[in-house]
Parts: structure tokens; C-alpha cells; sequence
């Protein structure tokens, strides 16, 4: 066999050692002929971000429903939240301040809502101080907007 044909199978087998050991060491990570393919992607639902959500849901679900309930509870119902007018379900008593306040709920207005709704509409009489870490309130609105989404 002759030097290059050495070198050239000396490469081939070190490659193929790294690409074993990669594969064997990086979760996901996956090898066929030499290509790497991209891990799976991981569903919504087992997402940290949605997992971090449905905690931070835990101290609102005392107050409110995500899809629709005989149930009258504390606040009103959030089915179908994003993209409504705020005030706008009829079978709730809303504070005069909420109604005046002519909201609609997208990702940014709920971001304010959420950062401290005395700040986003003075007067309102929900009893929730806020979230300050901008991350869980992002991980909360994307919990709301798929648990909330009709069904």
C-alpha cells in the first residue's frame, strides 16, 4: 500500500472514530454518511419555556379558566385570550378602569399586563402585583396562548 493510500485510510478511520464518539457524546445528535442532522425538535408541550408557564399558570388558575367553563370563578374566563378586547366578555363584571382602558390582548399588551396591570390600567381591581422577570412572563403568555387557543 503506498503512503497516501496509508494517509488517506488513517483520515478515513479517524473520522469515522470522531463521528462515533460525537454521536455517542452529544444527545440527539445523529450521523449517516458523514453528515450530522439536526436534533429533533422537541413538541411545545415539553418545551422549558411551557413548563415554566404552566408553574407560573398555577397562581392564576384560582381566578381564571383557559377554556370555557360552567364555572364562574373570581376573574374572568381566558378562553380564546389572544386578540380579545379587554372588557369583552359579557357574562363578567369588569371594573370600570378595564373597560375604559380599550385593550386588546396581543403578546405586547399581555407583557405590560402581566409586568404590572396597576401601571396598564389604573383603577383595575385584579389583585396581582405584576411579574418583573421579563422570561416568565414570556414563558406565561406562550402557556396562555396555547392553552387558552379554542379547541
Amino acid at each position: 500500500m503506498s503512503r497516501t493510500a496509508k494517509i488517506s485510510l488513517s483520515v478515513k478511520v479517524m473520522v469515522s472514530v470522531t463521528a462515533v464518539l460525537a454521536a455517542s457524546l452529544v444527545p440527539g445528535l445523529a450521523l449517516a454518511q458523514g453528515q450530522a442532522q439536526a436534533p429533533a425538535q422537541v413538541p411545545v408541550e415539553q418545551s422549558a419555556e411551557f413548563k415554566r408557564g404552566r408553574l407560573l399558570y398555577i397562581q392564576c388558575r384560582a381566578c381564571h379558566d383557559l377554556q370555557p367553563s360552567p364555572v364562574e370563578k373570581v376573574g374572568p374566563n381566558l378562553a380564546g385570550i389572544i386578540g380579545r378586547r379587554a372588557g369583552a366578555d359579557i357574562d363578567f363584571a369588569y371594573s370600570p378602569a378595564l373597560k375604559a382602558a380599550k385593550l386588546v390582548w396581543d403578546k405586547p399588551t399581555l407583557d405590560r399586563w402581566l409586568e404590572k396591570p396597576s401601571a396598564l390600567a389604573p383603577g383595575n381591581t385584579m389583585a396581582f402585583s405584576g411579574i418583573a422577570n421579563p422570561a416568565d412572563r414570556a414563558a406565561l403568555i406562550r402557556y396562555l396562548e396555547i392553552e387558552s387557543a379554542p379547541r
